[in-house]
């Protein structure tokens, strides 16, 4: 009597169980890595998937579209709060001799790189206005409030620009202490209604 024939004996291992929030947590670093030293056009949910080491769909699964994963990722840089009392209280000094945080410099750096393509530069304006001008509209209150909270952050993002990325001597060097007091009377200024 002959044994009968079996297929090739198979493993099966156990399942993986993958961290939800770990993965987000690693595509949204990872995408933010990419945007920041490509721009937006420059990449694609592959090269952010193969980065982390999922599947694309993964990307996908949690992201829904390359639009939405920007706009997570936007979220996810703009994690410094601004308001008025920071603004008008130490933020001057903090802008000029602090450097920014590595996921706060990308951040700036994927806006600048994204600034090619009309969608992303709505989803930019929109993030924007969403994390902050809203807020320090609110908090300024008065006429113009939306305009002067726009103002705020244009003289941040002006200063980061020139810090940051540029490197500008005068506002890299020890002497940048100097001009503390101009930086705080523009936000001071820019935090005010505007007179009569």
């Amino acid at each position: 009597m002959s044994t009968p024939q079996t297929g090739p004996e198979v493993s099966i291992a156990p399942k993986r169980h993958r961290n939800a929030t770990a993965t987000k947590e690693a595509i949204l670093q990872a995408a933010l890595t990419a945007f920041s030293q490509s721009g937006y056009d420059g990449v694609g949910l592959r090269e952010i998937a193969r980065a982390v080491g999922v599947d694309p769909r993964m990307v996908g699964y949690y992201f829904e579209s390359k639009e939405k994963l920007f706009e997570a990722v936007l979220d996810y840089s703009m994690n410094f709060p601004l308001s008025v009392p920071t603004m008008t209280g130490d933020w001057a000094t903090q802008l000029l001799t602090q450097s920014q945080a590595p996921r706060q410099a990308d951040g700036f750096l994927l806006t600048l790189r994204s600034t090619s393509n009309p969608k992303a530069v709505e989803i930019l304006r929109n993030c924007i206005e969403r994390n902050y001008e809203r807020g320090l509209a609110a908090d300024l209150g008065g006429e113009h409030a939306h305009g002067r909270a726009a103002l705020l952050i244009a003289i941040t993002a002006g200063v980061l620009l020139m810090r940051e990325v540029l490197g500008n001597a005068a506002l890299t060097s020890a002497d940048a202490r100097e001009v503390i007091p101009n930086l705080e009377a523009a936000f001071g200024a820019a935090a005010s209604p505007s007179p009569g």
